[in-house]
């Protein structure tokens, strides 16, 4: 049996800046699209929108990849 293919997502969302291992993930686009996101201000003052590529076998891996991230290194843009 093959192992799954592997492809780039692009993980849309805002950071809490409070806390900032705090995630909330608003979209998971196939491609690597993150340099062509537009990230709209924020009307809240604690959060930055952002998008971060991951290659990942599917949109979940790569959510689940965006949270792993965030939680291992908080300072991340």
């Amino acid at each position: 049996m093959s192992a799954p293919a592997t492809q780039t997502f692009t993980v849309i969302g805002l950071r809490m800046d409070v806390d900032l291992s705090e995630l909330l993930i608003a979209a998971v686009l196939p491609g690597p699209v993150a340099d062509d996101v537009v990230c709209l201000r924020s009307s809240e003052d604690e959060f930055t929108r952002w998008a971060m590529e991951f290659d990942a076998t599917d949109a979940d891996t790569a959510a689940a990849s965006a949270y792993a991230h965030c939680q291992n290194d908080p300072d991340w843009d």
